[in-house]
This record gives C-alpha cells, structure tokens and sequence, in this order.
C-alpha cells in the first residue's frame, strides 16, 4: 500500500518584475543553520530549472561561513558564477522537516535563495499549481 501524503498548502509570493510588472512566484521562508552559529530565516524561491540550492553569500556571512575554508565551486546556468560550498542544516519550519545538505552560496543572486532539484526536490514531493498560484509540498 502507497504512503499518503500530507500535502502543505503555500501560496505564490508577489514579487516586483521587469517594467513595473508583478511576478507571482512559489517562495518559501526556510531556515538555515550550522552547528555553532544562530538560525537564519531565508525566503527562497523554489526552483525546478536549479540544479543544487543555492543562497546568497551574504546568508554564509550571517552564519560566520568563512569562504576561504570552502571548496570553491562554479555554478552554470544563464550565465556563470563562482560561489562556495558549505554543509548546512536547512528546515522548513511549519512542516518540521530539517536536512543536513550541501548548499552552494554566491554573489549577486536575484534573490535570497533558490531551492534545486538536488536534496530538495529529492526529499519533497512538490505540486505546482500556477493557475491558482498556490503550490503544495509534501514530506517523502
């Protein structure tokens, strides 16, 4: 017999987009953590087009991540960038879901962060539901 899913119901973030347009996007408030620092709480956008989860370098400042004891990494996509590579804990808060995972940090993302398809996407089941901008997620 299958598992049942419990399904948490999210809906769309309106952002600012180009030429004073609203953008309807599927963020999530996550928070992130290492060992010896305070929790961050990072909104990030939950993105199926990005490989790894990526978060804005300013978020590793925050947990004292020191990027020179880092593996350096280079993300691709449109464009390029370079970013480092730290283990963290990350949880969404109101699923009480919390995985240890790589995370990949960088310079200059057009947001806080964005959730990829490696760990996080293989750890949640995700539904996308655009026409009612709501989107759904569920523990594996």
């Amino acid at each position: 017999m299958a598992k049942r899913l419990k399904w948490k119901e999210y809906d769309y973030s309106v952002q600012s987009g180009p030429g004073n347009s609203w953008i309807y996007r599927p963020v999530l408030k996550i928070v992130v953590s290492t060992k010896s620092s305070e929790r961050v709480h990072v909104l990030a956008m939950i993105d199926s087009g990005t490989d790894s989860t990526v978060l804005d370098a300013s978020v590793a400042e925050s947990l004292n991540i020191d990027p020179r004891a880092c593996q350096k990494v280079r993300l691709g996509g449109i464009g390029t960038a370079e970013g480092f590579l730290s283990t963290i804990s990350l949880s969404v808060p109101d699923m009480d879901i919390e995985m240890n995972i790589p995370i990949v940090f960088a310079h200059h993302l057009p947001m806080e962060g964005l959730l990829g398809q490696r760990h996080f996407f293989q750890r949640l089941k995700i539904r996308f539901e655009k026409d009612i901008n709501k989107f759904y997620l569920a523990a594996i």
